[in-house]
């Protein structure tokens, strides 16, 4: 395992933090100082120090979170709040992340864990989860609009999005369901069929969904209730 997600998993800080702390040696792999945060370390055998103390793996945890708009999807930024500013106390911001990411203005589900193998899991394209939206539209809905959706649409970069799943809720509503995650795609994708997203909410990501809770709330969850 790198030394850099180790010390992630460990809790120690976010990967930009873990850079920055090897690069000014506080970091030692069996007694040695190191500087490179790429090496390569065996949880099982070798001694790892911070700040000349040892460090160990965190449990790994899972939570589901109902994101409200307003806050960005990052653990720390200069200049906007983030969901990490949402967490209660008892989640340890340090050691856990946000698996992918929601807009800014985006309500909804929101994966949190410490599991580097789950987080590549549910976001790498080959794997194809899909992520389901509810979304508000600007005008009505056509037929042909829906046909368009789910052969999949060329959005404004060039891109061709992969076919997506439309169930219409009215004229206005739909669900759509997606298994990619670039940027701004829901709403690349409305624009494609020249309308407009004017309320976004992820309802479901992999098996999971929402639930009873609340905006704002947050929910710890085990391993085997994300069925991937």
């Amino acid at each position: 395992m790198r030394i850099e997600k180790y010390l992630v998993l460990c809790g120690i800080a976010s990967r930009k933090k873990i850079k920055k702390y090897i690069s000014e040696g506080l970091v030692s792999i069996n007694e040695i100082q190191i500087f490179d945060d790429s090496l390569d370390i065996d949880p099982e055998k070798d001694i790892v120090l911070y700040n000349n103390n040892p460090v160990k793996l965190k449990e790994l945890k899972y939570y589901i979170f109902y994101k409200i708009a307003g806050y960005i999807t990052a653990m720390e930024d200069e200049k906007f709040p983030t969901v990490a500013d949402l967490l209660p106390e008892y989640v340890d911001k340090n050691s856990v992340f946000p698996v992918g990411r929601l807009d800014k203005d985006t309500e909804g589900l929101l994966i949190f864990t410490n599991d580097g193998d789950l987080n590549y899991k549910l976001t790498h394209p080959d794997k194809k989860v899909e992520k389901k939206y509810f979304v508000k539209l600007d005008r009505p809905i056509s037929l042909e609009d829906i046909k368009m959706l789910e052969s999949g649409v060329t959005l404004d970069t060039n891109y061709k999005a992969l076919p997506g799943k439309v169930e219409q809720i009215d004229e206005t509503s739909i669900y759509l369901t997606i298994t990619e995650g670039k940027f701004h795609q829901v709403k690349k994708m409305i624009k494609a069929i020249k309308n407009k997203v004017i309320y976004l909410k992820r309802v479901e990501f992999a098996n999971l969904t929402l639930k009873d809770l609340k905006p704002g709330e947050i929910r710890e969850i085990k391993r085997e209730e994300i069925e991937i």
